[in-house]
């Protein structure tokens, strides 16, 4: 059974949801079994399920890839853990593939850059085209069927069509295509076995599916009973709008049957229209929970319009109240001008709604790399009266785990010139001054012994050397540190030159030992480049990057989970290339810039929804209620995100409905994030040049709303509301302008 519940509040569909499971399943040991799309929205989830139902016990939360890959492991045999064809494992094989076959006449389109790029460029190559080819598995298999048949798909797919033809043949198993075709030829031939199939699985909050997930939902849905708990922005039937720009294009004969319904939803709503076109295609049952918003106030009338798919601007005459901050829009100067601001506006909420919680409070970002440190240094500095608490959601693991990012320091010293600014910077690391016995008080004494000693730069002479430079000892290391040795070991005030060296006497007493920690640091680091040299087998260099964190590391309890972190990337790295029979040998060069963009793209979880207000990237929270949802670094550019695929993308010009181009699901996303926003939405950006006060524009996304806002409403005198839309704010938070009484602007510090 497929049952579709769709509201345009998601609370409703929680407490929905709440009631379907109250019926036990037959099983109580068996977990309920849910789908969500980011783990945020599971937590968010199972907070609203514990609250409905008094404890929320024994679920199981997937994202849809893993519940469909469970799904087909379950109904066929001898399917691995992990799929081969997924493109963290088929990387490997692709990449191995290219530097056999490189000089081939078919793959003179990609030589000039395999020639041109080093090693981590040629993984990073063929990082991509793993992706591209996860993506047509997924939504072009005719093109897969045709390539597999020895034909041409697309023109100026050739290379591709070789490439995949000879990946197919490395790899052994099935990929998607074959999968989806030894499922439906199994579902028609016999009934799956009861055991095989959870009895009830749910699809909550899930923005969109590509067409084969939702055809293996469809027929999964004839033996289980599958429940889509989905948030849909309109309650009419809006499948067949189209944008403004569209209809104005069409010949008149053509444009009378065309309709816009809302602009706003026509424009952002492309994604969500062609799934539930989709979704509706399979006929399944359905309950609508829709709600208008209860309210006046401008946010609640925009909400209000999308759902009923009211044309704004044909309602003309309806005023904006006097003191109606239900939509704000902030230009600043800079991103740490948006965070001050958005810190005095949270304080005036707090004040003026005293029933307010920071719990009820979500910022999200475009960056969140960019804005962390802005949003720790205003938000962490206030005096206790004017604190807000708050939580930072989604960082890349860099910035997030020290013991990560100072990893990445070591292996990147050994193609540096041993600055004395790095080897301190790493030695501030306390799990390292652990290890080699330096005190959390120590390091002031050791940056003045290296300072008065004359250590620049340079292990020794031969680093310098190594560069071209004259072969000299002076002002390394080397130099520095028997300068300091040596002063212990003579008699104090002795300026006579020993063997060419003259000793700095700043060391006695039990300074020695610190003394001797600071040359045991220094030894080991030098030693790094002897220990990761030459090339070794990905099973080898987890040996030797093991042995690193072991050398330099003695982390106390709560840092153990820091480095099993890297212990856990660095067996993942081994075990996917292992998968995909990846025997080769690789350079450190190859190792350290894979772990690097592994560590910036896996976010931590932590942050979510752990009291106060929460400050993440667009995605996680994406549609999840709040009562007040902050936008902050709506530029231009940055959101929606301007990342254009590669040239030879065969799908980037040939749109199909299903498709998720990265522009339309931001173009959704700020849809859900509108509709989602109980009684405040507040967006800024950075409006103005800091340097020469030029405009800048904000988000397109951001004008698409102004341009309705100012079409559909009027003030409270019936003037327009153009010009009143952004809050312009000074370059400074200083400025007298804050200070006044009268005026928009207004300041909380002292």
């Amino acid at each position: 059974m497929l049952k579709l519940y769709q509201s345009n509040r998601l609370e409703y569909l929680a407490d929905l949801l709440a009631r379907v499971i109250s019926e036990p399943l037959a099983n109580p040991f068996t977990p309920e079994r849910v789908v969500v799309q980011h783990p945020g929205m599971g937590r968010w989830l199972s907070l609203q399920l514990a609250q409905q139902l008094g404890v929320c016990a024994n679920f199981h939360f997937s994202l849809p890839a893993g519940f469909i890959w469970e799904m087909l492991r379950s109904l066929l045999d001898e399917l691995p853990e992990q799929d081969r064809f997924a493109p963290a494992v088929s990387q490997w094989r692709i990449f191995e593939l290219l530097q056999q076959h490189a000089g081939e006449p078919a793959f003179k389109p990609v030589r000039h850059y395999l020639d041109a790029s080093d090693e981590p460029g040629r993984l990073e190559l063929a990082e991509r085209i793993a992706f591209c080819f996860d993506q047509y598995l997924v939504y072009r298999p005719d093109w897969i069927r045709r390539w597999e048949r020895g034909e041409q798909a697309r023109e100026g797919d050739e290379w591709q069509a070789e490439l995949w033809r000879r990946l197919v043949a490395s790899l052994p198993g099935d990929h998607w295509v074959d999968l989806q075709r030894r499922l439906y030829a199994r579902l028609e031939r016999e009934a799956p076995a009861a055991d095989s199939l959870p009895a009830r699985v749910t699809l909550f909050g899930i923005p969109t599916l590509s067409p084969g997930y939702l055809e293996i939902i469809r027929r999964l849905s004839q033996w289980m009973d599958i429940h889509l708990f989905l948030l849909n922005p309109c309650e009419a039937h809006w499948t067949e709008i189209v944008t403004p720009d569209r209809k104005a294009g069409e010949e008149e004969s053509e444009g009378l049957y065309l309709e816009v319904g809302n602009p706003l939803l026509a424009s952002l709503g492309r994604q969500g229209r062609d799934f539930f076109a989709s979704l509706l295609a399979l006929d399944p049952g359905t309950i609508d929970l829709f709600a208008l918003p209860e309210g006046e106030n401008l946010l609640q009338h925009i909400q209000g319009d999308i759902l009923q798919l009211n044309d704004g601007t044909l309602e003309t005459g309806r005023r904006m109240r006097a003191g109606d901050d239900s939509l704000q829009f902030h230009s600043c100067h800079s991103p740490m001008r948006e965070v001050e601001v958005l810190r005095d506006q949270l304080l005036d909420l707090f004040q003026r709604h005293p029933r307010l919680q920071p719990e009820d409070i979500l910022v999200m970002t475009p960056d969140m790399d960019l804005y962390a440190p802005y949003i720790e240094a205003v938000f962490a500095a206030e005096s206790m009266e004017k604190r807000i608490p708050f939580g930072l959601a989604d960082r890349n693991l860099t910035a997030e785990s020290p013991l990560a990012g100072s990893f990445l320091g070591l292996l990147e010293s050994i193609d540096s010139r041993y600055e004395v600014g790095l080897l301190l910077s790493l030695l501030e690391v306390p799990a390292i001054q652990r290890r080699f016995g330096i005190g959390e008080g120590d390091l002031p004494l050791i940056t003045r012994w290296v300072k008065e000693s004359g250590i620049r730069w340079g292990r020794d002479g031969g680093t310098r050397g190594a560069l071209g430079l004259p072969e000299t000892d002076q002002n390394s290391w080397q130099a520095g540190l028997d300068r300091l040795l040596l002063g212990f070991a003579l008699p104090a005030g002795d300026d006579r030159l020993f063997r060419g060296v003259l000793s700095q006497d700043q060391v006695e007493g039990s300074d020695a030992a610190l003394l001797g920690a600071l040359h045991s640091y220094a030894r080991a680091l030098f030693s790094l480049k002897t220990q990761l040299a030459g090339r070794c087998t990905l099973s080898r260099w987890g040996e030797k990057l093991a042995g690193v964190i072991d050398r330099f590391f003695a982390p106390r309890e709560e840092e153990e989970s820091q480095l099993q972190l890297l212990r856990d990337l660095i067996a993942s790295m081994q075990e996917q290339a292992a998968l995909a029979g990846f025997n080769g040998e690789v350079s450190l060069d190859l190792i350290r810039s894979r772990m690097a963009s592994q560590l910036d793209a896996t976010g931590g979880e932590r942050g979510f929804l752990g009291g106060g207000v929460t400050f993440c990237a667009l995605t996680p929270m994406r549609s999840l209620p709040f009562q007040v949802i902050c936008l902050i670094g709506m530029n231009d550019g940055a959101f929606p995100r301007d990342q254009r695929p590669p040239g030879f993308d065969l799908m980037a010009d040939n749109f199909r409905p299903g498709d998720r181009p990265r522009r339309a699901d931001d173009r959704y996303l700020f849809l859900e994030t509108l509709l989602s926003a109980r009684g405040n939405l507040y967006i800024s950006y950075t409006g103005r040049d800091s340097r020469d006060n030029a405009p800048l524009p904000p988000s397109v996304l951001v004008s698409e709303l102004l341009d309705y806002v100012e079409s559909a409403f009027v003030t409270v005198d019936g003037g327009t509301l153009a010009g009143r839309f952004p809050l312009q704010h000074p370059l400074q938070a200083f400025n007298p302008d804050y200070f006044r009484s009268e005026g928009a602007l207004f300041s909380y510090s002292a």
